[in-house]
């Protein structure tokens, strides 16, 4: 039977190597701070789930319910029950990795870790981060990384449907290629285009996984491959507040009351 035990660091500065994931101040007094991990056979796997809770059960149970969702949607348990949810997530993992390792015969252990936990709060909404990071043989692994915005009155997801029709115009597209310009460091659309995969710089498509609140405006973070090579780890780049407000509709607009 694999071991299962409870590790006290690690997990905090393994999250921060994850390739372009960005560094965010963490909370260590949060209503639930799980760590597991399980390392006894070939493959290890390491969990945290860091979150805060609010005295509004029902909001508690939308927030984690959507958190599973995004992490598989296969926990059946309660939703205010993090630690049963993190375990069953490590044990899925675990799993998993046995079920791949069966297909080929790998020489190195497989592994993978999460990290979800909170980034970001006001007294409307809430950010969760989720990192991820999976290593199945061959050169590297791959690192998955993205927030989840929750409003707290009822633990409604905040994303794209905050914004309005007027998302894409020319502003807009300015905004996005001159964050992406400042991420890789270039200064010509030229030399953006040279740092893309099959991604014009007159039309760069949102990112698949949905924006997110931060303390400096709203995130916009592309996974690996998805506009870039590897090397570039995750683009991103950030619509300031003092430049969101004629994109938010009544939903967005009523965030920030």
């Amino acid at each position: 039977m694999k071991r299962l035990y409870a590790i006290a660091i690690g997990l905090t500065a393994l999250s921060l190597t994850f390739l372009g994931c960005k560094e965010v101040s963490r909370n260590t007094n949060e209503c639930y701070d799980v760590r597991l991990a399980d390392g006894a056979g070939p493959d290890s796997a390491h969990v945290r789930f860091l979150l805060p809770c609010y005295a509004d059960r029902q909001v508690n149970e939308a927030i984690f319910e959507q958190i599973s969702e995004t992490l598989g949607g296969s926990y059946e348990g309660s939703y205010t029950d993090v630690d049963s949810m993190a375990r069953h997530y490590l044990a899925t993992y675990m799993r998993e990795m046995g079920e791949e390792r069966a297909g080929f015969d790998a020489e190195m252990g497989f592994e993978r870790s999460l990290t979800v936990e909170r980034t970001y709060e006001t007294n409307q909404f809430v950010t969760i981060n989720v990192q991820m990071y999976q290593y199945s043989g061959g050169a590297h692994g791959g690192t998955l990384c993205y927030g989840l915005t929750f409003r707290k009155s009822d633990g409604r997801r905040m994303g794209m449907n905050v914004l309005n029709n007027l998302v894409g115009d020319e502003e807009w597209s300015s905004m996005q290629k001159e964050g992406l310009m400042e991420y890789f460091d270039v200064k010509t659309d030229s030399a953006l285009q040279d740092c893309l995969l099959d991604v014009e710089t007159y039309l760069i498509p949102n990112p698949q996984y949905e924006p997110y609140l931060s303390e400096n405006g709203m995130e916009f973070v592309y996974q690996q491959y998805e506009i870039a090579p590897y090397a570039a780890g995750l683009p991103s780049y950030t619509v300031p507040y003092d430049r969101l407000g004629k994109y938010l509709n009544t939903t967005g607009r009523q965030l920030f009351e």
